[in-house]
């Protein structure tokens, strides 16, 4: 069963749901969007299936969050990327794969461009056309799953384009649109303990 916790970054606390590191599983770090918080997770029933496989994560609320119990709310890059490395760092430090919703797979890419990773699984990442992450790109050098909706409001060439910079696979969702993973919560658990499995086989 997961464990409820605290982490600090930069003087602010925020609220964490995490499994313990585990012996021979990647750590899965799991990034909510902008309207969301970690327990997010719990709630479409990913945590729920990677406790069941056996497999540590954390689910950080993050201080970019509009409805995060954070002490104090920020949407610095720095202090975002800092949050990661800290829960990273909570599950002992080992590459993990990274999960990113919306604000929160931006904030997945700009990690992945400075720090070690065993993958990336993107869900509606909210990239712009104009931002330095496209020139980051060729700096993630794992596997990459970018999963969106057919409804989803961003356009549609920015994720083709994304995932021809970074070799990804896209999937799109019918029926379902930018939370993804809360329209369509079965398929999204399933695609992300095959992708798992994925990442897994390559280590």
């Amino acid at each position: 069963m997961g464990k409820r916790g605290y982490y600090g970054v930069n003087g602010i606390e925020c609220p964490i749901l995490y499994n313990p590191p585990a012996e021979d599983t990647i750590p899965v770090i799991l990034l909510h969007g902008y309207n969301f918080t970690g327990e997010t997770w719990r709630e479409v029933g990913v945590l729920d299936a990677l406790e069941k496989e056996g497999i540590s994560y954390a689910a950080p609320d993050m201080p970019y969050g509009k409805r995060t119990s954070c002490t104090k709310k920020s949407r610095s890059l720095l202090l975002n990327l800092r949050a990661v490395e800290e829960t990273v760092s909570l599950l002992g430090g080992s590459p993990p794969l990274i999960v990113g919703a919306s604000l929160g797979g931006r904030i997945a890419l700009y990690y992945a461009a400075g720090h070690e990773v065993k993958g990336l699984l993107l869900a509606s990442p909210a990239v712009r056309e104009d931002e330095e992450i496209w020139r980051l790109l060729k700096r993630i050098r794992v596997p990459v799953m970018i999963i969106r909706g057919s409804r989803d409001f961003i356009p549609l060439r920015l994720h083709e384009s994304l995932a021809r910079g970074l070799g990804a696979r896209l999937v799109v969702y019918e029926d379902a649109g930018h939370v993804v993973y809360r329209d369509r919560p079965e398929r999204f658990v399933e695609d992300l303990l095959n992708f798992y499995a994925l990442i897994a086989g390559l280590a």
